[in-house]
């Protein structure tokens, strides 16, 4: 999809190289007052600190050139104080372009981006990885809804990818439940689903912890056996572990959210992974024994620099006195392995035999309906992990480092993103005493401090069930807003999560982006295409004029998208996008109603235009973009 950015940028870029300016950024932008055109440059004053001329006399030279240099969609280049380089466009050949391209758009063909977009080879985006001892709650939703929006952009534009979700079955919380349900014998509410029982067991066993402290020696007989494996214990964790993943991803189809991978970590330890890379970090020096100190008896990774002060701050333990291998550890065998470094693979096989389009999971041995092996050897890893875990994936990217694998160091991004809390207001609700002068209430799933995603699906529900045509619209009405308000904050962002403001209908949400979706399949209906040429009206009014800018702006917020990794990128090009179908539809008469044929026929398609374009930034988003609500 050809943007007039994409037009213009390589001829500014070359209008700057003639003039001995190749070191300036060739940056356009929408212009921010009408009589500066269409799209204006500030490129002359920065160039005038590199060729020390007046910033308006450079502006006149960029302009001769870039008149001399033929662009379809431009009619005119005009200068402006204090050195502003103008684009005046084309609005007969602008605006046909913009709807041609819109309409082309195709779901089996990737968007066409500027280049540089996408990268060679495969990019393996991890994301979710719940742990398989409680219900999903919305921060463990907000983590998935980013990462499975990061892979459906990077699909957009034309790249391979793989999703995977990483199933930690062998960690302290599945043991947790393990010896809430086996040693304790708590037991099942009638009609409660697995994963929250498995929640109100964590939750009761973790406070047992406190007022029973010789449980923890239960809960490590219970890691040692999953360690070892082979056991009754061992396949007992794995079938719990299991049950709650099917709740999982039950709870994240809901929300439209797929994997391609799941992959257990007690395959990583079964295959010898971790041992593989244990053995490679040992072998290179990357990691010590530490002899003495607080770290005694621990395999451990000092930080850059440092070869034997274990006790450093920043002297990250892999292997505990006790031979229990930390989470980092684990993660660092895995990422190997993501990278095709680790010289093992899985054995594969279909998550559920009668559900072929579902994931595929991995094995420690074959199975009857092995799945060949496809997976991992990606070119770039994204984890998508909250920022609280940032220094662990810092000794992630220094393992490979030190292993001599810089390129795949480099290429492992971790997709960071603040975690959710609630108000006093979400937090009163669910129960819990709120304090004068306190913003928010972290999550914890060990105190019960949670908002389970399903319970919002309800709520969500419940809140637009009245909005709806009928209660399956209803469902993905609700879906939509969540997954809206879960990706508009950018990940730097805390989410305070508000109950009313999640919900909310009205204003930047997921259901006034489909609202306004179908508000241009309406439209369509009431006005048949007469299949008549178009023909650009001679004057555009200003409101068609800014929706011809969003629809033509798509690729560009896309390919922004795709290289920021940051979903609320698009999510502020769909809301002003529905935005400047609303003004159209607010400031012009009715198109049904509309007598100039000329007119009529430019509207319909403009607002064809929108819906295709707008059904293609949901769908991008997760979010279904309904005809009729």
């Amino acid at each position: 999809m050809s943007d007039v950015r994409s037009r213009i940028t390589p001829a500014l870029r070359a209008a700057l190289d003639a003039i001995g300016a190749a070191d300036v950024d060739a940056v356009i932008e929408p212009s921010a007052r009408a009589d500066f055109g269409d799209w204006s440059t500030p490129v002359a004053m920065q160039c005038a600190r590199v060729l020390r001329r007046p910033p308006l006399e450079i502006a006149g030279g960029l302009r001769d050139r870039l008149e001399g240099t033929r662009i379809d969609v431009v009619r005119q280049w005009t200068v402006s104080p204090p050195g502003y380089v103008n684009a005046w466009l084309d609005d007969g050949v602008w605006a046909r372009t913009v709807l041609d391209e819109a309409t082309r758009l195709d779901v089996s063909r990737p968007v066409d981006v500027p280049p540089g977009v996408a990268i060679d080879g495969k990019t393996l985006v991890e994301h979710t990885a719940t742990n398989p001892n409680k219900a999903a709650h919305v921060g463990h939703l907000r983590n998935a809804c980013i990462g499975d929006t990061v892979a459906r952009v990077l699909r957009r534009t034309g790249q391979r990818v793989e999703v995977d979700n990483y199933i930690d079955d062998t960690g302290v919380q599945v043991a947790d439940v393990v010896v809430g349900i086996r040693e304790l014998g708590i037991v099942p509410i009638e009609g409660e689903r697995f994963d929250v029982y498995c929640s109100r067991v964590y939750v009761d066993v973790s406070r047992r912890y406190d007022e029973e402290p010789e449980l923890v020696q239960r809960r490590q007989a219970v890691l040692h056996a999953i360690e070892a494996g082979d056991n009754e214990t061992a396949t007992y964790v794995k079938d719990v572990a299991r049950r709650v993943v099917d709740e999982h991803l039950a709870t994240m189809r809901r929300f439209d959210i797929g994997y391609d991978l799941l992959t257990w970590e007690s395959d990583i330890i079964g295959l010898g992974f971790l041992q593989k890379a244990l053995e490679l970090l040992r072998e290179s020096g990357a990691i010590l024994y530490a002899e003495h100190g607080k770290h005694a008896g621990c395999w451990v990774m000092p930080p850059e620099g440092v070869d034997r002060d274990t006790d450093d701050d920043e002297t990250k333990v892999l292997v505990k006195s006790d031979g229990i291998a930390t989470y980092t550890a684990k993660d660092i065998a895995y990422q190997l392995w993501k990278f095709g470094l680790l010289g093992l693979d899985f054995h594969y096989h279909p998550w559920h035999a009668d559900a072929p389009d579902g994931p595929v999971s991995t094995a420690a041995h074959r199975h009857d309906d092995e799945v060949p092996a496809r997976f991992g050897t990606a070119q770039r890893v994204v984890n998508v992990i909250d920022a609280r875990q940032a220094y662990p994936q810092q000794v992630v990217k220094r393992a490979l480092s030190r292993l001599g694998h810089e390129r795949e160091a480099e290429s492992s991004i971790h997709l960071a993103y603040e975690v959710v809390a609630l108000t006093p207001a979400a937090a009163s609700v669910l129960g819990i005493d709120v304090e004068v002068g306190r913003d928010v209430y972290a999550l914890s799933g060990r105190k019960g401090i949670e908002v389970l995603a399903d319970d919002l699906l309800i709520r969500s529900v419940d809140r637009v069930r009245e909005k709806a045509r009928d209660e399956a619209t209803a469902h993905l009405l609700a879906a939509g807003a969540i997954r809206y308000y879960l990706l508009k904050f950018s990940l730097t962002q805390i989410i305070a999560f508000d109950f009313d403001e999640a919900l909310r209908v009205t204003g930047d949400t997921g259901v006034y982006l489909q609202y306004a979706h179908a508000r241009a399949a309406g439209i369509l209906r009431k006005v048949p295409d007469d299949d008549a040429p178009l023909v650009v009206p001679d004057a555009l009014d200003p409101v068609e004029r800014a929706l011809l800018h969003r629809v033509d702006a798509y690729a560009h917020a896309l390919a922004e998208t795709a290289t920021s990794l940051s979903p609320s990128t698009l999510t502020t090009y769909a809301f002003s996008l529905a935005s400047a179908l609303s003004d159209f539809y607010e400031h012009t008469p009715p198109i049904v109603r509309e007598l100039d044929p000329v007119v009529r026929r430019f509207r319909r398609r403009l607002v064809a235009a929108v819906r295709v374009v707008l059904a293609d930034a949901l769908h991008t988003l997760g979010i279904a973009a309904p005809d009729r609500v």
